[in-house]
């Protein structure tokens, strides 16, 4: 795959994770019992994710001459965030079904699941990247 493309990809997979994010957070609060869980990595990983939409749009990545690692970096970021998210996500879902019995937190859950896939398969393509990136250097 050509280089531009797929940052263009990973780029579009970063701003579903951004929407998905919003709605996670809208229908999770407010929060009671184990859904604080959920709230607390459904926000780092918005903000985190905020921050990348931001480099990206900003071009702070070609802007900076600093010794950085970007994809590598993002790679990371992504990947503990689809970890947490599967852990979250799986939180919410025994929470809202076995004790809150509330359909908005039950969607929080599904849609968790819906971004926790998401953030995978960025961290998926973002691996390729970085295997491809370390090749030609």
């Amino acid at each position: 795959m050509a280089k531009a493309p797929i940052l263009l990809f990973i780029f579009i997979m970063i701003l579903n994770e951004c929407i998905l994010g919003i709605l996670c957070m809208s229908l999770a609060s407010p929060g009671f019992g184990g859904v604080h869980f959920f709230l607390f990595v459904v926000t780092a990983s918005f903000i985190g994710t905020l921050i990348w939409v931001f480099i990206y749009l900003l071009g702070i990545r070609e802007a900076i001459s600093f010794p950085i690692n970007w994809i590598l970096t993002e790679l990371l970021n992504t990947g503990i965030c689809a970890i947490f998210y599967i852990v979250a996500f799986i939180v919410e879902l025994i929470v809202a079904i076995a004790h809150l019995h509330n359909g908005a937190y039950i969607a929080a859950g599904v849609f968790g699941f819906l971004n926790a896939a998401v953030y995978s398969f960025a961290t998926y393509l973002l691996n390729i990247e970085w295997k491809s990136s370390r090749t030609t250097n």
